[in-house]
């Protein structure tokens, strides 16, 4: 008689655990849904500026020049020397302050540069 006590008992634990399972996957596929939802807003929305972006990118008849062009132009054209200028931007003092205090705007004679992750992102005047 004990013993069928004790298997009753685990069954009705059991029972109880299968429950709050079904409930948690229950709740779990309301999120999954939410979650589905906000997905499909987003990829329907990266499409449009896809679309978006194709179509500028189809009617423009300007030719653009990158930046990364623009420096090479200006360094073997012009013989522009990057390295000198690389000192001139990030002299010692400023690299120990970087050093020091990361990420920041820093004073460099007559401007001053912003660094963001040990990377100089402009130059303020």
């Amino acid at each position: 008689m004990k013993r069928n006590h004790l298997k009753g008992s685990q069954i009705k634990s059991i029972q109880v655990l299968i429950s709050k399972t079904n409930i948690e996957i229950d709740n779990i596929k309301a999120q999954q849904k939410v979650l589905q939802s906000s997905m499909d807003k987003q990829l329907a929305q990266l499409k449009k500026y896809q679309e978006e972006l194709l179509s500028l990118q189809m009617d423009s008849k300007e030719i653009i020049i990158s930046e990364h062009a623009i420096l090479r132009y200006l360094e073997r054209v012009y013989k522009l020397n990057i390295t000198k200028l690389y000192k001139e931007i990030v002299t010692p003092k400023v690299q120990e302050q970087i050093k020091e205090f990361g990420n920041g705007t820093y004073s460099v004679e007559a401007f001053s540069i912003k660094v963001v992750d040990n990377v100089v992102v402009t130059i303020l005047t």
